[in-house]
């Protein structure tokens, strides 16, 4: 088998520019490939770790603004108040299968001391201790909000670890005071985001804020303390957490009519439901990954032919060397083996450099577009494989050819 393959090489290199042009073809073809698959796979990776901030078993109600026109604001006000505690008190009777159930009022344009060097990358709220459970922060250091903070309006709170290094700089945050406009409040807790991520994104259309910036009081002690607009909704979300993947549309579909209920049929609360989300995401996805695997598949094919009819020419050229091999003794089966071993070794090298290059796209596509892109072990693999079986397959008709020539025809070639 190294003779045979030493053999090919040779007579790769004895012909570069045509080998060169066959290994271009499986070059772009696998450079494509790689290419589509990496922006695939980023694409899933991202929107896995944004269905992680979320809580794939989690659904959320938000409360939506108000309406600009005055009647239409006062008709709404008249009828609603928006979303409040009472809301989540109805859910908590209503959703026996919810494990967890919190609101949260965002706290804006409080003064913080420390004064951190962008104060608007921070975002202070006020949450129940079962809404920072469900929303699955990560408690790093200290420990996490209590019913016994909520009750007693304690002047506690959690940080991020983006907020914590604004504010604090290299020192711990833990048992440092922080001031939040005349209030100040020590830090009990150091938190990040499920998985430790920390970037803002928008997954279809949902906004998701970097909650390692964030800033969280109890709920009661910021409703307290605080002053807020008379017309603004008590809570800006609730979330709900629930135990199985199946409870998840009966169980937002009943919160949806309970909250709607209590509001006078009012559209004033928007349902995300992630699950749902992720899955008309993943549809999309699919859709994608077949359209672009065609094209990429086009472009594999496109470089399958180019190696047959290279192959071809090469047998033609090369009859008065198969002549000679076949007189001095060797097998048919000995010259179809010899130039399948040179295809596929030709798309071997270009499957490499496909490969080098694909993954250069893929970072080229990253940095210019902003897009999250992935090269996956399976789809370098994936890609080598075919463009060997490539190689094999399409080469076989030449190696055919080659073997099956009378030997008085090629010797007659000389």
């Amino acid at each position: 088998m190294r003779d045979l393959v030493r053999e090919a090489v040779e007579g790769i290199l004895a012909h570069r520019m045509r080998s060169l042009l066959s290994t271009l073809g499986i070059l772009f073809g696998v450079a494509a490939v790689i290419g589509i698959l990496s922006i695939g796979e980023g694409a899933r990776r991202e929107q896995q770790s944004l269905i992680e901030q979320l809580g794939i078993l989690n659904f959320q109600l938000r409360a939506m603004e108000l309406p600009e026109d005055t009647e239409a604001r006062t008709e709404r006000l008249r009828a609603s108040r928006g979303l409040s505690r009472r809301d989540a008190q109805a859910l908590r009777d209503g959703l026996e299968d919810a494990t967890q159930i919190g609101g949260m009022r965002l706290l804006e344009n409080r003064e913080l001391v420390p004064v951190p060097p962008d104060d608007s990358a921070i975002r202070v709220l006020g949450a129940e201790p079962s809404w920072v459970a469900a929303s699955q922060l990560e408690l790093v250091e200290g420990r996490p909000l209590t019913e016994g903070d909520e009750q007693n309006r304690a002047k506690v709170c959690l940080i991020g670890r983006s907020a914590e290094r604004a504010l604090f700089g290299p020192t711990s945050g833990l048992g440092q005071r922080i001031r939040i406009g005349p209030v100040w409040l020590m830090v009990v807790g150091i938190t990040q985001p499920p998985g430790g991520g920390t970037s803002s994104a928008k997954f279809e259309g949902i906004e998701l804020d970097d909650r390692s910036w964030d800033l969280v009081v109890p709920l009661a002690t910021a409703l307290d303390r605080f002053e807020f607009d008379e017309q603004e909704a008590e809570l800006t979300e609730i979330v709900v957490a629930l135990g199985d993947a199946s409870q998840v549309p009966p169980q937002s579909m009943l919160a949806r009519r309970i909250v709607k209920r209590l509001h006078r049929e009012q559209e004033d609360v928007a349902l995300t439901v992630p699950l749902e989300l992720l899955e008309q995401s993943r549809a999309q996805q699919r859709i994608f990954n077949l359209v672009m695997g065609l094209i990429a598949g086009i472009s594999l094919l496109v470089g399958g032919i180019g190696i047959m009819n290279i192959m071809l020419a090469s047998v033609l050229e090369r009859t008065r060397e198969i002549g000679v091999r076949l007189a001095v003794g060797a097998r048919p089966a000995d010259i179809r083996m010899l130039f399948l071993t040179e295809s596929a070794v030709i798309s071997l090298v270009g499957g490499l450099l496909g490969v080098v290059v694909g993954v250069m796209i893929s970072r080229g596509v990253a940095g210019f577009t902003g897009w999250s892109t992935a090269v996956s072990l399976e789809a370098v693999l994936l890609a080598t494989f075919v463009s060997v079986a490539e190689g094999v397959v399409f080469g076989f008709v030449p190696a055919q050819r080659a073997a099956r020539l009378p030997p008085v025809t090629a010797l007659r070639a000389m």
